[in-house]
């Protein structure tokens, strides 16, 4: 019977929904000793708690990430071995939970490009009216279904708030061609919305041909500049070093049409998906970076960041 009281307290409190100061009130004590029984009934098994994680979810690697890099989230999803469009899905399912969670109708979404990151149109529930932005023009795809054009005007179906597209390359040949284009009147007005973001969907590419997009698009002597730097990562046109060092400096930008590294750097919360254990690289040279708030990677990943 030693454990009559907390019992009494915890099922007034947790299950009743009553207060501190009402179940103090009731048992004749202060309501500071009401908190300490409901410790103490946590700490002594009285109360178990039994939370019902969806079972694609490993929060001991969620909650690993979040300690060693400092997120504000990590979701780690379980990913589904030779199998990657299966894992991209997962991470789009959980990244759509969180938008429908996230998202309002005040908010100012931009979004990038990559494979992961349109598999959660697929997914997507209905959102509040946010605005949607584009802040990376079109990659080059042999999927014409799968590129940044397509994934802004799908997310802007399920927000069916106002859209900004970019309806240009993000990468030119020429930085004077890019600079013109910047300069012109429907890019200028979308490229205007980039300090109004408060919420941003990113990518992360790793940087080998196979692995980045970006790479593939620009010049080869940029390239070679870049890999010579030691470049790992980008995030829409910024090429970081494994350090999170920005190396492409006013290289990338100036032939890119996309969010630069500074407005991304001021964007309140940055959203990135990215999965596989040979993205650890790229992905850690982001989050050192400080370019990712919350991060939505699979197992394999998670391990490999962990382990490094």
């Amino acid at each position: 019977m030693q454990n009559l009281i907390a019992a009494l307290a915890a099922q007034a409190f947790y299950v009743e929904g009553k207060t501190k100061q009402q179940i103090g009130d009731e048992l004749g004590i202060s309501r500071f000793k009401v908190a300490r029984i409901l410790e103490r009934a946590v700490e002594e098994g009285v109360v178990r708690f039994h939370v019902d994680i969806p079972p694609e979810i490993h929060p001991g690697l969620s909650r690993g990430l979040e300690r060693r890099f400092g997120l504000r989230q990590a979701v780690v999803v379980t990913g589904v071995s030779g199998d990657d469009a299966a894992t991209r899905r997962q991470l789009g399912r959980v990244c759509a939970a969180l938008l429908a969670e996230r998202l309002s109708a005040d908010d100012v979404l931009g979004v990038s490009w990559g494979r992961t990151l349109h598999a959660l149109t697929d997914v997507v529930p209905q959102l509040p009216a946010a605005t949607v932005v584009q802040i990376v023009g079109s990659v080059p795809s042999t999927d014409l279904n799968t590129n940044s054009l397509e994934l802004v005007r799908r997310l802007g179906e399920r927000t069916r708030g106002r859209v900004h597209a970019l309806h240009v390359p993000m990468v030119l040949d020429s930085a004077e061609v890019a600079a013109s284009l910047r300069a012109s009147r429907y890019v200028a007005a979308t490229l205007a919305t980039f300090s109004d973001l408060t919420c941003a969907l990113v990518g992360i590419g790793g940087w080998h041909p196979d692995g980045s997009s970006l790479r593939s698009a620009l010049p080869a002597g940029v390239v070679r500049e870049l890999d010579d730097a030691g470049a790992v990562s980008d995030v829409c046109s910024t090429v970081l070093d494994a350090d999170g060092q920005v190396v492409s400096n006013e290289t990338v930008p100036s032939h890119c049409i996309a969010i630069t590294t500074d407005q991304l750097l001021r964007v309140p919360e940055v959203i990135a998906l990215a999965g596989g254990e040979h993205k650890a690289a790229a992905i850690a040279a982001a989050v050192r970076a400080g370019l990712v708030h919350r991060l939505i990677v699979d197992a394999s990943a998670a391990s490999a960041l962990l382990d490094a």
